[in-house]
């Protein structure tokens, strides 16, 4: 077998032999030295065999000799491959073209493994992926390890342990999220239940600790509402300190001042576009323009990115950068109070939901006024809240808190 494929490299021949003497063709071969392989006999005066292209060139004075005429019926091997294709330019050109796709899709990521540890949120790890233009398509050779982990650690407090393998075409990420220490651990100790925030108690649910209080008080900021001191209950118990746990339900009312002028400034577009567009290979920018600004003046300025997708999975790293300027006017406007009210009651309540940690917003109040060129909104809020706050026992101060004062923006 290994013999076969080393005379096909240098050119095999498949000869037909004619002639009244064959016997003496072939003893003067074997004089010769000239190896015939596969012989064989097709009728009284003619055979067939097989020779190297070498031995061939020698035939010339057997054939002389024996008074034989040859003729070539087949030819395999290198040689005539060769022969038949090196002046076939495309067909080179295209084996060229493919043997560079193969070694550049494989020097690129095309799979991405995630393996998380319980209590790593992956969707946040591939969006930090996405800033850092990783992801499938991307070269293996401008993947930093190193500078992925450092850049994944400092955004992401979650993580313990966090480390970016790449084997061939994928890209093995593995992460562990750091454990926090357990709850009952965190609180230990005596501690109180106070108020967070002024309000009328709606529903309390004590779970350990002596209740001061019940539904329909009017509790302050900062009062005890359970304490952790509970009292002998016969002649056999005595009083004994204990961990206060409770949630407390209040009607609690805000009140919030916001200020917004009448003078604005409405935009009007001059009615002229420009556009410049970039080809973005992973980290790599192609501007397709000369310039690098677009108008002078104030404009408006709108980047969008078209992604190639060959699925939903498969996003290759290639995408058009297309952006848009559009240049503007700038003109004074009066605005009228009761067209701002809607906008000043919806800010109103948005500032309110941020100061909320459990509850919701139930009712509000509001009134209007116009005061030195400015809309004037000032509303009273209800809110439905938990207002419970542990505290270490004998302590009835909470941090310094603006929640309940009145504010103005």
């Amino acid at each position: 077998m290994v013999a076969d494929w080393i005379r096909l490299a240098g050119g095999m021949l498949t000869i037909r032999v004619r002639g009244a003497e064959l016997e003496r063709f072939l003893n003067l071969c074997a004089q010769q030295r000239i190896m015939l392989y596969r012989i064989r006999r097709t009728q009284m005066d003619e055979l067939r065999a097989e020779l190297t292209l070498r031995d061939f060139y020698r035939l010339a004075c057997v054939r002389k000799r024996s008074r034989c005429r040859v003729h070539i019926v087949r030819r395999r091997g290198f040689p005539f491959v060769w022969n038949r294709l090196r002046h076939r330019h495309g067909l080179w050109l295209g084996f060229v073209l493919m043997g560079l796709l193969c070694w550049e899709l494989s020097s690129r990521i095309w799979m991405i493994d995630l393996r998380l540890e319980q209590g790593v949120n992956g969707q946040a790890i591939l969006q930090e992926l996405e800033t850092l233009h990783i992801g499938v398509g991307t070269k293996s050779r401008t993947i930093d390890a190193k500078d992925v982990k450092r850049h994944m650690m400092m955004q992401l407090d979650e993580l313990k342990y966090f480390s970016v393998n790449i084997e061939g075409n994928v890209l093995t990420v593995q992460a562990a999220a750091a454990k926090s220490p357990p709850e009952n651990q965190t609180k230990q100790g005596i501690h109180d239940v106070i108020a967070r925030k002024d309000g009328v108690i709606r529903k309390i649910s004590v779970g350990r600790g002596t209740q001061l209080c019940k539904q329909g008080d009017a509790v302050v900021r900062g009062q005890v509402l359970v304490d952790a001191l509970v009292r002998k209950q016969g002649e056999l118990d005595a009083d004994r300190l204990t961990d206060a746990n409770a949630q407390v339900w209040a009607d609690v009312r805000y009140y919030v001042t916001r200020k917004l002028p009448l003078e604005a400034v409405r935009k009007t577009e001059t009615g002229r576009k420009r556009h410049r567009y970039a080809l973005c290979f992973g980290k790599t920018r192609i501007n397709l323009y000369r310039s690098s600004s677009l108008t002078e003046g104030i404009c408006d300025r709108i980047i969008t990115m078209k992604t190639v997708r060959i699925n939903e999975h498969l996003v290759l790293p290639v995408s058009l950068c297309c952006e848009t300027v559009i240049p503007y006017q700038t003109e004074p406007v009066l605005l009228r109070s009761e067209t701002m009210q809607s906008r000043l009651e919806y800010g109103t309540k948005r500032s309110i939901q941020a100061q909320l940690q459990e509850g919701c917003l139930t009712s509000m109040q509001a009134d209007m006024n116009t005061e030195a060129h400015a809309a004037v909104l000032r509303s009273v809020v209800w809110c439905y809240e938990q207002i419970a706050e542990r505290v270490e026992s004998g302590t009835t101060e909470l941090p310094e808190s603006e929640e309940n004062k009145e504010s103005e923006e």
